[in-house]
């Protein structure tokens, strides 16, 4: 079924702008169910009436969320090439609310400005399509690129459980899903890892994602899996 992101769910649900082209690319017709989503709920509707600049939903009911049971922040090292593609997708779909990337110092690849504003607009229209895909109640949002210096001031601002995954980390990540906070960040080098100058400037615990090494666009995937394992699903009945 499809997902649309709207300004506001009422009884009678109006939407307008890019999302009525894409139900005419579709070839929505009179009578079909969709998901629609405000950020705040996700309800299925019944399109009523589709112009070409405007459509507009009778909502049957809502549905349960099935967003996380708190914030996840994932802070990327950028990578190069079009890695930051999948990282997006994939981590949108396993229940981030913010991608950041980060400047490290094992960054190979720079974007001036021009360049950052165009890949992140690209980003954030992967984060639409993966949030429509995983039915997710949120819009997820790919942020700037920021410097290190930038990146360290706001990463001591988080609150709530900070997880840097470094592959000499050697932290229990078992005891870190003790308590399930209200907000999660989760730091990923980039190609080549993190230094340890940059591990040390963290001030905090650093885990492992395994014995075997794995690259950047691996490593998110498989962090935010056993996140969503040892927090969301508890480890209970899952195996």
């Amino acid at each position: 079924m499809q997902q649309f992101f709207v300004d506001q769910i009422q009884d009678l649900t109006e939407v307008v702008g890019e999302e009525v082209k894409h139900m005419h690319v579709l070839r929505l017709k009179n009578g079909e169910e969709v998901y629609l989503s405000d950020g705040k709920k996700l309800v299925k509707g019944i399109l009523e009436d589709l112009q070409k600049t405007r459509a507009k939903f009778r909502v049957i009911c809502e549905v349960p969320s099935s967003e996380p049971p708190y914030e996840i922040t994932l802070f990327q090292g950028l990578p190069k090439a079009d890695k930051l593609d999948l990282i997006v997708q994939k981590a949108v779909e396993l229940g981030v609310a913010k991608i950041v990337p980060v400047q490290t110092s094992r960054s190979i690849v720079k974007w001036d400005d021009t360049k950052a504003l165009n890949k992140v607009n690209r980003l954030n229209r992967i984060a639409q399509e993966a949030a429509k895909q995983s039915h997710r109640v949120i819009l997820p949002i790919v942020e700037m690129p920021v410097s290190w210096p930038v990146f360290l001031e706001r990463w001591f601002k988080e609150e709530g459980l900070k997880l840097v995954f470094w592959e000499e980390g050697s932290s229990n990540l078992v005891q870190a899903f003790v308590e399930t906070p209200k907000k999660v960040a989760v730091f990923i080098g980039p190609e080549g890892g993190l230094s340890k100058d940059e591990v040390d400037k963290l001030q905090v615990l650093t885990y492992t994602l395994g014995p075997r090494i794995l690259r950047t666009e691996t490593a998110g995937i498989v962090a935010l899996a056993h996140l969503m394992f040892g927090l969301e699903m508890k480890g209970e009945n899952y195996i």
